[in-house]
């Protein structure tokens, strides 16, 4: 049975869909893939900054994660308000049920407290309500090929247009990929969710963001030692805020990472588009010049 869990934020995005009919084309994309669905509506209830109902949701989120029925858990789309459910999580019984999680944009927050705490794998991928995704088919063909046809090793590419990646620094380079949203990336750091950050290979999109906010929070990386631990860097789509361009803010990542003597990979299309690539979050990659491959299984399914 998978499970389509149907919201640990505050739903902050505009549709001309009402929620109730969100909710129902959710389901209906699982149910006609061939899964069966349960929604839990109560993660809903957020208040304006989630406190509280925080302990609501994460009781929902362990409650999934116990379940032996269900398989995967599916976050609704993004917001604010994941933070808020780090201290309550049963990392424990993630790890010991590894669940298939699916989310992004704040939902990061939870993956990359799953990775440290639990040391398992979650899907940087489409979320079924989300502003970008959830009237498009590509992105969710490709995420669950990756979740239902299990390889040994598999290249990552932009499903969108087929366009190559390109390298700032070609490089060859292997380590396990984390990160996601980068304010997101920075909020968790020196709290005990942060992923450890040595021989990884960091990824980070965002969305609308000003070319020199992203030019300070890469200088704290660098201030604070921790560019200098990693073993490659992925940039993927950034959004930007009104009155500047995408390549205004690629500019302000180029500065600072010209000179690390790692492999820097852009024209990733992941993140807040609308058919973002999937990354197994936590798997190790290879990076070979402008060619990302995952390396290993990324799921393993169970009756």
């Amino acid at each position: 049975m998978y499970f389509s869990f149907v919201s640990t934020l505050r739903i902050v995005e505009t549709l001309h869909l009402s929620l109730e009919d969100r909710i129902d084309s959710a389901v209906n994309n699982l149910e006609e893939r061939g899964f069966e669905v349960v929604v839990y509506t109560e993660s809903f209830e957020v208040s304006k900054f989630g406190n509280d109902t925080a302990q609501l949701r994460a009781d929902l989120f362990n409650k999934a994660v116990s379940d032996p029925e269900i398989k995967a858990i599916f976050a609704f789309c993004g917001g604010y308000g994941s933070m808020h459910l780090l201290d309550k999580i049963d990392y424990e019984a993630f790890r010991e049920n590894r669940k298939i999680f699916v989310g992004f944009s704040d939902v990061i927050a939870i993956q990359s407290a799953i990775l440290e705490k639990a040391g398992v794998m979650t899907f940087h991928a489409p979320m079924l309500g989300a502003t970008y995704n959830c009237q498009e088919t590509i992105c969710f063909d490709n995420l669950f090929d990756i979740l239902m046809n299990p390889k040994e090793k598999f290249e990552l590419y932009n499903i969108d247009d087929n366009t190559k990646f390109k390298a700032l620094k070609s490089d060859t380079c292997e380590g396990r990929i984390f990160g996601g949203t980068l304010s997101l990336v920075q909020c968790l750091m020196g709290t005990p969710y942060e992923p450890d950050w040595k021989d990884k290979i960091l990824f980070f999109d965002d969305l609308g963001e000003n070319a020199y906010r992203i030019h300070r929070t890469l200088w704290h990386f660098k201030l604070d030692g921790r560019l200098d631990k990693l073993a490659g860097i992925i940039i993927g789509t950034l959004t930007p805020e009104k009155g500047e361009t995408e390549e205004e803010l690629l500019e302000s990542c180029f500065d600072m990472f010209k000179d690390l003597k790692i492999p820097v990979i852009y024209n990733f299309h992941a993140g807040h588009i609308k058919n973002p690539l999937t990354i197994p979050v936590g798997a190790n990659l290879q990076i070979e010049d402008e060619k990302v491959m995952v390396i290993e299984p990324v799921v393993k399914l169970r009756n």
